[in-house]
């Protein structure tokens, strides 16, 4: 494992320098798609772009693919590489083309999201995955908070580090736009993470996800490299 620090400038980023995973259903989703796309993971390169603890990479690097890992704070992951670097700047050489890059709830983070989608065309390998995890603007929470005149949560509670918000439609239409076929266009879970750790509840709430996606918490889109 190698940690590169480069010339960092998001100094806003450094409230998750220590972070874990909080929403398992979301991992487990991209998790799920990602072996049924490719079939046999074991050998697969996979880059995690806002790499932590609990995540794809953490997952997938025991079942055999080739992880690496991308963040703007120090990271260490077990069998994982992982380069320090704010993607504002860049995205860096790893020397390969990746199978699948994953960017979970880091868009959001870019003053630039159009350019980082942009850029991860040169960086996947033809029929390549790009998997892309944000916030949703209009979650079934945050419609109930402007329901009664409050701010929504996502853009009150983060706005102090979120440059962006999306809907569905939104983030669909911008990496379609990029030059990518979306695949699938889901969500998490709706309405409460704090109870998707109930085995029951969390499978409820996990499947009103996929079916009401546009209400979901998180947004989750997978699309492929067509060129």
């Amino acid at each position: 494992m190698q940690n590169k620090t480069e010339n960092l400038g998001d100094k806003k980023q450094e409230i998750f320098k220590v972070y874990e995973v909080p929403d398992p259903v979301r991992i487990n989703k991209v998790v799920k798609f990602i072996k049924k796309y490719f079939g046999d993971i074991k050998g697969l390169n996979i880059l995690d772009c806002g790499i932590s603890k609990g995540g794809v990479s953490d997952i997938l690097s025991k079942d055999g693919a080739n992880c690496f890992g991308i963040d703007i704070n120090p990271r260490e992951i077990e069998g994982v590489k992982i380069i320090q670097v704010d993607l504002n700047k860049e995205i860096p050489e790893f020397g390969i083309k990746f199978n699948v890059i994953f960017a979970g709830e880091i868009i959001e983070h870019l003053f630039d999201d159009r350019r980082f989608i942009r850029k991860c065309q040169d960086f996947l390998k033809p029929n390549g995955l790009l998997i892309i995890t944000v916030p949703n603007l209009v979650s079934f929470l945050n419609r109930f908070a402007m329901f009664f005149g409050l701010i929504p949560l996502t853009a009150y509670v983060a706005a102090e580090f979120h440059y962006h918000f999306y809907t569905r439609r939104k983030l669909k239409n911008m990496i379609e736009e990029e030059g990518f076929e979306v695949l699938k266009a889901t969500s998490s879970y709706w309405p409460l993470n704090i109870f998707s750790k109930i085995p029951m509840l969390g499978k409820i709430f996990s499947l009103l996800g996929s079916i009401f996606p546009t209400m979901g918490n998180q947004l989750i889109v997978f699309a492929k490299k067509v060129k």
